[in-house]
């Protein structure tokens, strides 16, 4: 037989973090990848792989795909100790990019020209770019790619 819960004052109390935040309960023990925020630019989203003439386009779909998954085996702390070029990471202030690899981006994410964005190399050329969650610290959300070398100044 089951009891019933009086309607007391106690029972009807909802801490602040309940009821106005969302939490993310993944370990950070690994990362993850959300794509909801990738640019609409055909240029610096997946789209630009179909105009390729070279036949390029698996193998640099099997180079993300390998990357991506590679990356999610990782927490950011391992991915933080990495070279850039050795499966790690590099940070890009927003302000440096192309408008437009945050184009689909909600205005309440306030980015700004200084909000560093990650950059991860894949392949052999390959750059895609995001920025870490604040609401769950194991996400990262994709913004684009770079596949040419023209969403930032990469220096000579």
């Amino acid at each position: 037989m089951s009891r019933k819960i009086k309607d007391t004052p106690e029972n009807k109390k909802f801490s602040k973090k309940s009821i106005n935040s969302k939490t993310c309960e993944v370990p950070d023990t690994s990362i993850f990848f959300s794509f909801q925020y990738i640019t609409s630019d055909d240029h610096y989203n997946l789209n630009y792989l179909k105009k390729i003439k070279s036949g390029k386009e698996k193998a640099i779909y099997f180079d993300l795909f390998s990357s991506l998954s590679s990356f999610s085996q990782s927490s950011w702390k391992e991915l933080q100790l990495k070279r850039k070029r050795s499966g790690g990471y590099e940070t890009i202030e927003y302000g440096e990019m192309k408008e437009s690899i945050a184009n689909r981006l909600p205005k309440e994410k306030n980015i700004s020209d200084d909000t560093k964005l990650i950059v991860f190399r894949f392949g052999n050329n390959y750059r895609m770019v995001g920025y870490k969650s604040n609401r769950c610290k194991a996400a990262m959300h994709v913004l684009g790619f770079d596949f040419d070398y023209s969403l930032y100044n990469h220096g000579s």
